[in-house]
């Protein structure tokens, strides 16, 4: 994973706020896959202000650091005030990143989100090109959650003035989609390059299409897999164990979901008593749970950026049925690469009627497999952060 000989390298520095390798999360599986796709091109750092979790590297081309250690007594944070919308930085962590910023020496430095917005100033002068990827919109997101919980959230306002602010001291943006490209221009007082970057499939193997599992041992395995302390997750459990899954299993008993992801809420993991419901709790590999399951169901009502859940699913063959916002930004044809509703009793409907029909679940399978490696494979990636990082001529 080296940058072409003929290429000048260009050195990319990385900084998130929890390692992105090894790449549990969302967020994590986006940080590590560009920075595989910015390693063809030379160099890579991938630096979190949590401390890092592997004493290993992930190929020689890339280096993990962490910036904090872990036991260390706390230190004060950076910055005389920070907005719920931040991350808490400790002025330890800015001290190490300085000092590795400037031994490292990247013509590129990357920051994940406005979360890590009071790391902009002091990265500034360390770089050539400084670049903010906006995994999500967060303004927008923070008013979705706001919507969809009681509880106390960031007001998309005061987001929304963050945002603003760190597009005035950034070189380049990087979004997920099209759409969040569109949302961010209406936001935006600055002229400066917005890149869709798209999401990528997670632990990417390009090959045929799995085979179904066997429908004879209980049908069907439904799983839902994500980050299981983020609101928008947490209330699509709900509504899937206490309203689709129910209706599913009127019709066919057999039904199970499997519900596996990182750091369950207690409301989550109290879904796992009810029946026909399994939880599995920060899975190191999700790939067995994908390989079992029939179809999975995503009833997202609030959410940013792209669902790679979505493209892990499609790319292992697994028909989807989502709502349209879990489905945002991929550009999928519904009724044949997904199946839509907004409604959870017409999700459920969906579910049972693909259950029913193997040749329309075959030819969707084959359709959504086709569709996530034709737009979402590591070639396709590496293609978006070549041009991401500037290097439009450059061989990837």
């Amino acid at each position: 994973m080296s940058a072409p000989a003929h290429a000048a390298e260009k050195r990319t520095l990385v900084v998130s706020h929890d390692p992105a390798f090894p790449p549990a999360s969302g967020s994590d599986l986006r940080n590590f896959r560009n920075a595989e796709a910015a390693a063809r091109f030379g160099p890579v750092c991938l630096v979190s202000v949590k401390p890092k979790i592997a004493a290993n590297a992930p190929g020689p081309s890339i280096r993990v650091e962490g910036l904090s250690i872990t036991g260390e007594p706390r230190t004060a944070s950076i910055g005389w005030w920070r907005s719920r919308a931040e991350n808490r930085i400790p002025r330890s962590a800015l001290t190490r990143l300085e000092a590795l910023a400037r031994e490292f020496r990247p013509d590129t430095i990357i920051v994940e989100s406005v979360s890590l917005f009071k790391l902009l100033r002091p990265l500034r002068p360390l770089a050539e090109q400084l670049i903010l990827d906006m995994h999500n919109v967060e303004s927008d997101l923070a008013g979705q959650i706001r919507r969809l919980s009681a509880k106390r959230t960031a007001a998309a306002f005061g987001v929304r003035f963050l945002e603003r602010k760190a597009l005035s001291l950034v070189d380049r943006v990087w979004v997920c989609s099209n759409l969040d490209r569109q949302k961010l221009m209406t936001l935006s007082r600055h002229k400066i390059p917005i890149d869709v970057v798209p999401n990528g499939i997670p632990q990417a193997g390009d090959g045929p299409l799995p085979a179904e599992p066997s429908t004879g041992n209980g049908f069907p395995v439904i799983v839902f897999i994500g980050h299981l302390a983020y609101p928008p997750n947490v209330d699509a459990m709900q509504r899937l164990t206490s309203v689709i899954l129910p209706r599913i299993r009127n019709a066919l008993p057999d039904a199970r979901l499997v519900v596996a992801g990182r750091t369950p809420t207690p409301e989550v993991r109290a879904l796992a008593g009810l029946p026909g419901v399994e939880l599995i709790e920060d899975p190191v590999d999700v790939a067995p749970f994908l390989s079992s399951a029939h179809l999975t169901i995503v009833p997202l009502t609030a959410g940013g950026g792209t669902r790679i859940k979505i493209l892990e699913a499609m790319a292992a063959g697994v028909p989807v049925i989502a709502t349209p916002v879990a489905a945002e930004g991929l550009d999928l044809v519904e009724n044949d690469e997904v199946l839509l509703s907004p409604s959870d009793d017409t999700l459920a409907e969906m579910a049972i009627g693909l259950c029913l029909d193997p040749e329309r679940r075959a030819r969707q399978r084959l359709r959504a497999h086709q569709a996530v490696w034709a737009r979402f494979s590591p070639q396709a990636i590496r293609d978006a952060v070549r041009d991401g990082l500037g290097l439009n001529g450059a061989a990837g």
